[in-house]
């Protein structure tokens, strides 16, 4: 058992840092390092669908049915969907990542039993682009 969760808590370590390069690109205008970055993410998850494509129901069954993802990592996925979103060229896929985003980290805060200042301000943030 504490072998499954070192591995969890190394992987999580993992995807935080990419995460982090992600937003860190991003800011310095470095967008398709940062675009890079993003598919690196997913391989990591070992994710090969275009999460664009997917409705938000569809996603949510990827990720908690098939990959059995814990809400942690699910949070660290919206994030990178409000990323995606920041860097998209058009205005129709920016607010799908964005919707995408806000849903997955409203299921996670309605179910964590902790509270996140980081989580709050992501969703605020992302209230504030979709209304």
């Amino acid at each position: 058992m504490s072998i499954e969760r070192d591995y969890l808590m190394r992987q999580m370590m993992q995807l935080f840092q990419v995460l982090r390069k992600i937003l860190g690109l991003r800011e310095d205008g470095e967008i398709e390092e940062a675009r890079s970055q993003v598919r690196y993410f997913y391989r990591i998850l070992n994710i090969n669908t275009d999460i664009q494509k997917l409705s938000i129901e569809e996603l949510l069954h990827l990720l908690q049915e098939e990959k059995k993802f814990s809400n942690e990592q699910i949070e660290l996925f919206a994030f990178v969907l409000k990323e995606q979103g920041e860097m998209a060229d058009e205005e129709t896929l920016r607010l799908d990542y964005f919707r995408k985003a806000w849903f997955l980290l409203d299921k996670v805060d309605k179910e964590s039993i902790s509270f996140s200042i980081e989580r709050q301000m992501k969703l605020q943030e992302l209230n504030a682009y979709l209304n």
